[in-house]
């Protein structure tokens, strides 16, 4: 995992480059009135405190063994008759140490999505500015990146400071898989508390079904009747985010790489950290709110 949250770090250190010179451009956009500058958007010490928790989460994701020390369990294994230990028996009664759910594709998709969506809002703020339009501008990819660092951060200091371990090793111990086969460095095996990929896939799904919902309500539904924008513009986006991340928070589960705790409190600092994010930057319109005073006015 430690390598996952390196490339996802090195994104996020790229988007965090950018930050000067989005915050330095005009918005050209024909709605550039209507939105406030970055600057109004964005307070130094916001970026800063966010640039700080990216950092801190580079330094955990490189050098997290060595800075917290070597340790025990904190957070004891799930007991026998345990909701954590019966649920990952039902979903993987006969687990095999090498498999994984689908090929890995979920797991894989816990740290593509949010390259995928930083890729997604920074490519609209740079190429579609002119257009307008849902994720056409700087806000949405520097609030994104806010969010997602502020969850990861805090997941990945968690994992260091509770230490848990992972269902591999206590089923392992139970005799139920043989864990030595499972391909996972001796220091992840008590990373398990809270999940990473569950964080991942939240902040970034319930970020995006925020800005989509938005979009929608104000736009092509505008017009639609109060059931069609609920049922359309709020439930669906919303609906879809809790799918994807329930189908990845899944796949960690059947892969004996979390419990079913692990996941829930994972995909709760993503989900709760990406909403924050957006509804501290945007109004129900999806319109960036200004949060500090522009130097012309």
């Amino acid at each position: 995992m430690n390598e996952h949250l390196l490339r996802l770090f090195l994104t996020l250190l790229s988007v965090s480059s950018l930050t000067p010179r989005l915050s330095a451009q005009p918005l050209l956009t024909q709605h550039a009135q209507e939105r406030p500058s970055i600057a109004e958007s964005f307070g130094v010490g916001e970026l800063t405190l966010s640039t700080t928790a990216l950092m801190g989460l580079g330094v955990l994701s490189l050098w997290g063994h060595d800075v917290m020390g070597p340790r025990g369990a904190s957070m004891g294994a799930p007991a026998e008759g345990s909701n954590d230990l019966r649920f990952s028996r039902w979903v993987n009664p006969t687990p095999q140490a090498s498999a994984q759910w689908l090929g890995g594709a979920p797991d894989l998709m816990g740290y593509a999505a949010p390259t995928l969506a930083l890729s997604y809002y920074v490519g609209g703020s740079l190429l579609n500015g002119g257009r307008g339009g849902l994720g056409a501008h700087a806000h949405e990819a520097i609030a994104f990146s806010e969010g997602l660092s502020w969850a990861m951060f805090s997941t990945s200091l968690l994992k260091h400071l509770v230490g848990r371990e992972r269902p591999y090793v206590v089923r392992g111990r139970l005799g139920e898989l043989n864990a030595s086969q499972v391909e996972m460095s001796a220091t992840e095996r008590l990373l398990s508390f809270p999940s990473g990929h569950s964080t991942a896939i939240a902040a970034t799904s319930f970020f995006m079904a925020a800005d989509l919902s938005d979009a929608l309500v104000s736009g092509p539904l505008r017009s639609s009747s109060a059931l069609t924008r609920f049922g359309v513009g709020r439930a669906l986006p919303y609906l879809s985010a809790g799918a994807l991340s329930w189908l990845v928070m899944y796949s960690r589960i059947k892969d004996q790489r979390h419990w079913l705790s692990d996941t829930l409190v994972g995909g709760l600092i993503g989900a709760t950290s990406a909403l924050l994010s957006y509804h501290l930057h945007f109004d129900a319109l999806g319109h960036p709110r200004p949060q500090h005073s522009s130097n012309a006015q």
